[in-house]
């Protein structure tokens, strides 16, 4: 049980059957699409845990307890976290031209340590060609569908919520019900993300639009949450 624990800690998840309010894990994610010469390559994701959360994930890599990260933990973190996120496609859910698309992988992971935060940069590789006269299209959310981990979309250098100011943020005790999110959002204050949306890497030769649709086809947490989707649109000319 307790490997189970520290597997689950090391990548913000426990059972989704848990007999605890949710979220009490938070990430702030800040997206980017990914480009190459053929299309699209993937998506950059940069994600800043809480504070909490840190601490915990600490526990389990920081095996000298001095508050940072060596070269062999960073490599612990990798491992554990790429490993453990894996069943749950890494919290990245995919639609091309409608259609699901299961996220296998992650590439090009880093972690580190900064103001009592852990900080995680990654790739979803997505590879989808371009073709002529017929635009692709992609939508991505980035979500915990058992709604332990709560994830908020922000531009570059966070903004961000404060989730402590939940009354039950901190409360293990509680039990999961399905009005979580309402009073989460209620008292966290929770918007929809309207910040830009980046395209990196080799842009010049597509025609490209993006933007945010809500996606109801997605809905998760007894159907409450419907996910805000990064869209993009592409084609050559």
């Amino acid at each position: 049980m307790r490997k189970r624990l520290l597997l689950f800690i090391a990548c913000l998840i426990i059972p989704t059957h848990t007999a605890w309010s949710h979220p009490h894990a938070f990430v702030e994610c800040t997206f980017s699409f990914v480009m190459d010469a053929q299309g699209l390559k993937g998506f950059r994701q940069h994600w800043v845990l809480d504070e909490m959360t840190s601490v915990a994930v600490l526990d389990v890599v920081d095996t000298n307890r001095d508050a940072a990260l060596s070269a062999a933990e960073k490599q612990a973190l990798h491992d554990l976290t790429v490993e453990s996120l894996k069943a749950f496609h890494y919290f990245t859910a995919v639609r091309i031209n409608g259609r699901e698309f299961p996220v296998q992988k992650i590439t090009d992971f880093s972690g580190q340590l900064k103001d009592g935060k852990l900080i995680y940069n990654f790739l979803v590789p997505c590879p989808v060609k371009a073709a002529p006269g017929k635009a692709q299209q992609v939508k991505v959310a980035v979500y915990d569908d058992s709604f332990y981990t709560y994830v908020s979309y922000v531009q570059e250098g966070g903004v961000g919520i404060d989730p402590s100011k939940d009354p039950l943020f901190a409360n293990r005790d509680a039990p999961a019900k399905p009005e979580d999110f309402k009073r989460f959002a209620k008292a966290v204050g929770i918007a929809k993300y309207e910040g830009d949306i980046p395209i990196t890497g080799d842009i010049g030769k597509f025609k490209l639009k993006s933007g945010m649709q809500d996606a109801p086809e997605m809905a998760y947490f007894y159907d409450q949450i419907i996910p805000q989707t990064f869209f993009l649109q592409f084609k050559l000319p």
